[in-house]
């Protein structure tokens, strides 16, 4: 189990997240929702320390995340982070040392993951030369190197195709399968609803939402009606979303 307790991180701008408190849960596929400057960035970096939390902790298996334990975490970029030169295979591996792995083992990790996910005839192929598609799940096999028991995805799906997108959802839903958690931001409503069995809304910073979903429960209504007091737009989504 994973927990976030009590976490505030402010600015001098009087922005920021405050008194962020989630639980996830092994198997759990959490989609994390916000308009943009809403506080899942910041919640993210304050996550994997890029930013310097004011207070509040995260909690794993009752243990407070430290550099030991942030090693059971991985993290999916929302961009496509990755050196253009080096082959998927050699970043694979690379990225598996860093882990802590010995070279013997990261490469047959590597060897193992990219076979797995349908990249092993692609191995010596550089980032830039491959499908959007294919970066993608390149990315997933760095992200899996460790074995890692929670997935933080930022926009994993952005700029995928329809085909390519069915693909990817189905490998993260084999994932939490397997028993991994993953949390994944996102702007495409429509696409969590088919995936996700939790969601978690922030709005100006707060969590505004946190529950498990039923089959009736419409993401794209829960979020506009709890955010409405944000916007100038006087649409009636209860009318648009029927």
């Amino acid at each position: 189990m994973f927990r976030i307790e009590g976490v505030t991180k402010k600015f001098d701008n009087n922005k920021g997240i405050f008194d962020i408190n989630i639980t996830f849960n092994e198997g759990d596929i959490v989609g994390l929702v916000g308009d943009n400057g809403a506080g899942k960035s910041t919640l993210l970096k304050c996550m994997f320390n890029n930013y310097k939390k004011d207070s509040g902790q995260f909690l794993y298996n009752d243990e407070e995340v430290n550099k030991a334990i942030m090693k059971r975490f991985s993290f999916f970029p929302d961009q496509s982070i990755y050196p253009k030169s080096i082959s998927i295979f050699d970043f694979c591996v690379y990225s598996g040392k860093l882990s802590g792995i010995k070279a013997k083992e990261a490469k047959q990790k590597a060897t193992s993951l990219l076979t797995s996910l349908d990249l092993i005839s692609y191995k010596k192929k550089t980032f830039k030369s491959l499908s959007a598609g294919m970066q993608k799940r390149a990315l997933l096999a760095i992200c899996l190197i460790n074995n890692p028991d929670i997935i933080v995805l930022d926009e994993p799906t952005a700029n995928l195709d329809v085909s390519s997108r069915i693909e990817f959802v189905a490998l993260l839903q084999k994932l939490a399968r397997m028993g991994k958690t993953i949390l994944i931001t996102s702007h495409i409503i429509d696409e969590l609803q088919k995936f996700i069995n939790k969601l978690v809304i922030i709005n100006e910073g707060e969590v505004v939402f946190d529950r498990y979903l039923t089959p009736e429960d419409n993401i794209a209504r829960i979020y506009f009606n709890l955010t409405s007091n944000t916007r100038t737009s006087k649409i009636k989504i209860d009318e648009l979303i029927k």
